[in-house]
């Protein structure tokens, strides 16, 4: 059973639970915010959100059946979950996970998840997962990742609460599959990915590569080769997408 919160506005909806992480069992609760004063992307990216208008919030999960070395399996799952959800709302091929975990509709970033979690020994603990998605807002800066909102593409406007409701249920049967079938969860991101098998253009260390995606690794690094058939792996922060 999910416990909902919800907050007019906080700081950051993953920083409150990390806050009440040493207080209470947070598992299973989900905060959601209509505004954030510091809402984060990956890294020291922020994220733009029109007051009420979005989707932020985070979820706490119990991931303890999952071993450290292959936490990135939730960036898998998680966005599956979503995507799981969206593909009844658009077109499907225009729908894909871009590495590690945002999701794309075209060139065009809809959302984006930031993971914060804890690790006992060798093995995860609990998992905050924060979730920002373009629902109502029309306007955006034109920020590098080229935002879009559920609104721009389809002209309609969602109800908030009952959307994430959905989401929230999605991420945890995606997660839930990881404890029988991490391997179906692995295709299936791999089918989802953005650019994998496809020649494109990237920028590396102030460079411009023409690479093809070829995977993922264990450690979930992107996995690319060059026209020469020299390898690459990068991870996160290392690589930028040419968009």
């Amino acid at each position: 059973m999910l416990k909902y919160i919800h907050l007019e506005q906080i700081d950051s909806t993953n920083a409150y639970l990390q806050r009440l992480q040493s207080e209470c069992d947070i598992r299973n609760w989900v905060v959601s915010a209509d505004m954030q004063t510091a809402g984060k992307g990956m890294g020291s990216n922020s994220w733009e959100s029109e007051v009420g208008k979005n989707l932020t919030f985070s979820l706490a999960l119990d991931v303890s059946f999952l071993p450290a070395e292959k936490q990135f399996l939730l960036s898998e799952a998680v966005p599956l979950g979503i995507v799981e959800v969206l593909d009844k709302l658009l077109p499907v091929e225009k729908l894909s996970i871009k590495w590690p975990n945002d999701i794309y509709y075209g060139n065009r970033k809809l959302a984006g998840i930031l993971i914060n979690s804890t690790i006992k020994a060798n093995m995860m603990d609990i998992s905050i997962i924060g979730i920002g998605l373009n629902v109502n807002q029309m306007q955006f800066q034109d920020w590098p990742t080229h935002p879009v909102s559920l609104k721009l593409i389809t002209g309609k406007d969602f109800e908030l609460q009952p959307f994430l409701e959905q989401i929230a249920e999605h991420i945890i049967i995606k997660v839930e599959q990881l404890k029988a079938d991490p391997t179906t969860i692995e295709q299936d991101y791999l089918k989802r990915l953005f650019r994998y098998r496809t020649w494109a253009d990237y920028e590396v260390g102030g460079k411009f590569l023409r690479l093809l995606m070829t995977g993922i690794d264990p450690f979930g690094r992107l996995q690319l080769v060059d026209e020469q058939q020299t390898f690459y792996t990068f991870d996160i922060k290392e690589i930028k997408f040419v968009l």
